[in-house]
């Protein structure tokens, strides 16, 4: 959906460069899959077993690059990675931020995030990488952009030298 050309989302930003560990994920990939969204689904998977889902080790301005290198990372590392790897495949790929209601609570942890990649005659098609499936009916969008920063879920900007703390209650329930 959206007004904004394909080719937009082809392009790389400082967070979704594919350099060496993108490109040698995808040249591991190899190229014996029935389509390219058979494809998908396995990038999803080798990015998740290269990458671990690991908190707090890398934050809001890690690269793709430099989490692929690293010892685990966030449901963000694991979008950045994709989507890298989606568009030096040649797919659009995109960043999507909102929230996944999880079925064994109310009140949520964090804001989540994924990646959608276009499929010329089917679309947009998302891929959860840190959960290891397509987003269905649990997950609620919020922002779409190139990366993380062009879909931060919150923005701000803060005047002076004093510290900052957000502190954020979510439910989401049916």
């Amino acid at each position: 959906r959206g007004a904004v050309p394909l080719w937009t989302f082809l392009r790389p930003t400082p967070l979704t460069r594919a350099g060496r560990g993108v490109r040698s994920l995808t040249a591991e990939l190899g190229r014996d899959f029935a389509n390219e969204i058979e494809r998908a689904h396995a990038l999803s998977a080798l990015t998740l077993a290269k990458l671990p889902y690991r908190i707090g080790v890398t934050d809001a301005e890690t690269t793709a690059e430099q989490a692929l290198a690293g010892e685990g990372g966030v449901c963000q590392d694991h979008a950045h990675i994709f989507i890298a790897a989606m568009r030096h495949l040649g797919h659009p790929a995109r960043y999507v931020s909102g929230y996944l209601m999880m079925n064994d609570r109310t009140d949520q942890d964090a804001t989540h995030g994924w990646a959608e990649a276009y499929f010329e005659h089917i679309g947009w098609i998302g891929f959860d990488v840190s959960n290891g499936h397509s987003p269905d009916q649990r997950y609620i969008r919020v922002a779409t952009g190139l990366d993380y920063r062009d879909a931060a879920p919150v923005r701000g900007m803060r005047y002076g030298a004093a510290q900052e703390n957000l502190v954020v209650q979510l439910q989401v329930q049916q």
